[in-house]
Formats: structure tokens, C-alpha cells, sequence
């Protein structure tokens, strides 16, 4: 199968010319790439074009390019006379040494609470521990004897939410499994003016019309980026088109594991043969009822409808096929659909033949995509990777970074030297 990347969200039916929409400059070190690929992930998350001068050389301009690749955004080095306008970030090669930023001034590093360990916290302690404008107070884990590949620093590990509030974070990073202990949380800090960066599908379904009000309430900010879609914008995209006009419709494909699984059952392989290697690959858990049954992509079209509206239906009111040996699938290749059609009232999750439809007929195994349509006709499309820790780190990492940008806390300046990017329309 070709390399596919994160797709730019893109939009059609619409007056302007591609050539309006806007671009970001951004100036970059190479050298640093994890850094450097973040800061083309956020300008790229917001659907701007993006060109960038990238210091370093040619081995640094590598590793960004391979850095943006892992979190599914694809880089082109346009040659002499080729356009830096495209999906593509345009990646153009700067100085050998990178010039000196400005200077960071005196700051206090931003208090952290990380509630949950796994796959997407563990990522996200990584990074947090390598940036000197984070503190880590806390993390909280179920089971702190279970194996990990990700060290803990000695002291940190908290078995209770209470005890994890009461270090008194700025923020909390809130990516554990439970539902009702994530949203019990979330709650716990918003009330207690803590900032909340989620990652939790199952905690914000159906309830985000309360959190988010509660947010509003208590002035703490609540950024969910990560709960939908992993590293592809789905949520930014759905923002774009409602701040567009009025949306009436969302198709998406929200769920890994089976499109993982419907990928190798067009392939020919069995049902129980399909779900052994998702297993494998990291896709589907040990219990995948809630990507089988729709669950999972239910939670996801609540919250995307949220997006799209200011309220979504509940996860149980949502009808939703199931997955399964015995299932009897259309003929073709065939996604499983989230689908909410204002101007019918419907919402379901169904399995559907999609042969022909560019956005979903070659999508790859962990991927999302998403098309939604506004009442004028526009069409407001995007696609990337759904899931993995790397793309699912750079959704929360950003979000994070947005908070930096605008949150002010404990009285003191964040430090950060990015540059803010060049952003032009031509």
C-alpha cells in the first residue's frame, strides 16, 4: 500500500481560491526535530499551508522530515521553480547552524497533573520531562507494580485522584481508561480552577455540554483535541465549518481497530485471523467489545456533534452495527460510518460500501477521515492518523502548547521562546 499522510483539512464549494487561505511562515531548527514537528503540527492542525525554513543541514532536515512523518504529516522539498503552495509542508533548507531565538526570561515551569500512564500518557510524560517549561507534580496510576516502558521518577506516583489534585497542578492531563473516574476528575479540577487537558473519548461523551459550561463557570480552560481522531484535526475541522455556517451533516470513519479489521477482511482474511493481528499491531485491546460493538465510534460522533452544535445526542441513544464473525457486510470495501444528518435528525454507526469515495475507499489501517457539510454546501474534509501513541502525544503536546500561549498562570511568564508564525493570505 503507498505512503499516506495526514491530510491538510481541506474545503470545497467554497468562493475564495485555494490560493486565500492562509499560510504559515515558520522558522525552525532541524536540529531539534520533535520540537520543530510539533510547531508544523499546530499551524498545520488549524488548516493553514505551511512553509518552513529549516536550519540544521541536510541530517537534521532528515530527522524532520522522518519526525513528521511518525505523527502523519508529510514534508516535500520543493526543487527550483515548483510551488510552495501545496497540501504538503513546503520544507525549505536554511542556515548549516541555527541563529540564536530570543532569550527566556525569568519563568515559572507549568505544574502538571498527569492522571493515567499508558500508551498516551506514558508518551506524553516523555515529553514532559524533557521540556523545562513543565513540572511534573504527579501521576496517577492504577497499579503502580505493572510494567512499563516509561520510568516514573520516584515520588510521583499517586493512587489517589485526591492526592494528585492536592499537589496543586496548573493543569491536568487527564488520558486513564475509566470513564467515571476521568470524568470525575476532570470535574474536581475544573472546580478547583485547574486547567484540563483531555484525552478520554469515554469521560467527555455526552456530558460535554455540562464540562464544557463548568469550564466557562470556573474560567479553566478545557482543550480535548486528543479525544478524537488521535493526530488527525477531526475537532478543528468540525470548528472551521460550523464557524463557517450551519452544519448539516458529518460522515466519518472514527475507529481503528475495524477499519483495521474491514482493511484485512476485503483482503481475504477471516474474521478471528483480522482481530489476532490488530491485536498485534496495537490496535484493538485485549476486551475490543467497544470498538466492535460501535461504542467507541459513537463516543466520538457525540462529541464531534457537540462540536458541531453546542449539545450531541447521548452514546445510548445512537443506533450502532457490530462487528463480528457472523456479520453480513455490503459487498466492496466497506467502512464503518459515523454518521449524524441534521436534516433527517439521524445519527448511527453503520457499515457501509464506500467504493469511489475518495476520502474513505483507500483509507489505511489506524486511520480516521471526516467530511462535513454545511447548509450552504461547502464541504469541509480531512484525514490522518487515528491512533498510536506518537500522533496521539502530538494532539495533547499541542493542546498544551495552545495553553502556554494564552493561559496565564501562577503569575509569572511561561518562558517560551517560539516565535509566532508569519501568517499571510496570497
Amino acid at each position: 500500500m503507498p505512503a499516506v499522510f495526514l491530510c491538510r483539512p481541506t474545503v470545497e464549494g467554497a468562493p475564495a481560491p485555494a490560493a486565500a487561505e492562509p499560510v504559515a511562515l515558520l522558522q525552525l531548527d532541524a536540529g531539534q526535530p520533535a520540537d520543530a514537528a510539533s510547531a508544523v503540527y499546530r499551524e498545520f492542525r488549524r488548516g493553514r499551508r505551511v512553509v518552513a525554513v529549516a536550519s540544521g543541514g541536510a541530517t537534521a532536515l532528515g530527522s524532520l522530515v522522518t519526525a513528521l512523518a511518525a505523527i502523519g504529516v508529510v514534508a516535500t522539498r520543493p526543487g527550483h521553480g515548483e510551488t510552495l503552495l501545496s497540501d504538503d509542508v513546503a520544507l525549505l533548507a536554511g542556515p548549516d547552524v541555527a541563529t540564536d531565538g530570543p532569550a527566556a526570561g525569568p519563568f515559572r515551569p507549568l505544574r502538571i497533573a498527569l492522571a493515567g500512564c499508558g500508551v498516551v500518557g506514558g508518551g506524553v510524560l516523555q515529553r514532559l520531562l524533557a521540556d523545562p517549561r513543565f513540572e511534573v507534580v504527579g501521576v496517577l496510576v492504577r497499579d503502580p507494580g505493572k510494567r512499563r516502558d516509561v520510568v516514573v521518577p520516584k515520588g510521583l506516583v499517586r493512587l489517589d485522584p485526591a492526592a494528585l489534585l492536592a499537589r496543586e497542578p496548573a493543569v491536568l492531563v487527564e488520558a486513564i481508561s475509566d470513564p467515571s473516574t476521568g470524568r470525575a476528575l476532570i470535574c474536581a479540577a475544573l472546580t478547583r480552577g485547574v486547567a484540563v487537558v483531555s484525552a478520554s473519548k469515554q469521560a467527555l461523551a455526552g456530558d460535554l455540554t455540562t464540562l464544557t459550561a463548568l469550564a466557562r463557570t470556573s474560567g479553566s480552560p478545557l482543550l480535548y483535541s486528543a479525544s478524537v481522531g488521535g493526530g488527525s484535526p477531526l475537532i478543528e475541522t468540525v470548528r472551521r465549518a460550523r464557524d463557517h455556517g450551519a452544519v448539516v451533516r458529518i460522515e466519518a470513519v472514527l475507529n481503528g481497530t475495524c477499519n483495521f479489521i474491514l482493511n484485512r477482511l476485503a483482503d481475504g482474511v477471516t474474521f478471528d485471523a483480522a482481530l489476532d493481528a490488530a491485536r498485534v499491531a496495537g490496535f484493538a485491546e485485549e476486551d475490543p467489545s467497544a470498538d466492535l460493538t460501535g461504542l467507541d465510534a459513537a463516543a466520538k460522533l457525540s462529541i464531534l456533534a457537540h462540536e458541531a452544535l453546542g449539545q450531541g445526542p447521548t452514546v445510548d441513544s445512537i443506533p450502532r452495527d457490530t462487528l463480528a464473525a457472523d456479520a453480513v457486510l455490503p459487498a466492496g470495501r466497506v467502512r464503518q460510518i459515523a454518521s449524524l444528518d441534521l436534516r433527517a435528525g439521524t445519527a448511527d454507526i453503520a457499515f457501509r460500501a464506500v467504493e469511489g469515495d475518495g476520502l474513505f475507499a483507500d483509507l489505511p489501517d489506524e486511520w480516521n477521515a471526516l467530511r462535513v457539510e454545511t447548509a450552504d454546501g461547502r464541504v469541509f474534509t480531512t484525514r490522518g492518523r487515528g491512533a498510536g501513541r506518537l500522533p496521539t502525544t502530538e494532539a495533547v503536546w499541542a493542546d498544551l502548547n495552545d495553553l502556554l500561549a494564552v493561559w496565564p498562570y501562577q503569575g509569572g511568564c511561561n518562558g517560551h521562546t517560539d516565535t509566532d508564525p508569519l501568517i499571510l493570505r496570497l
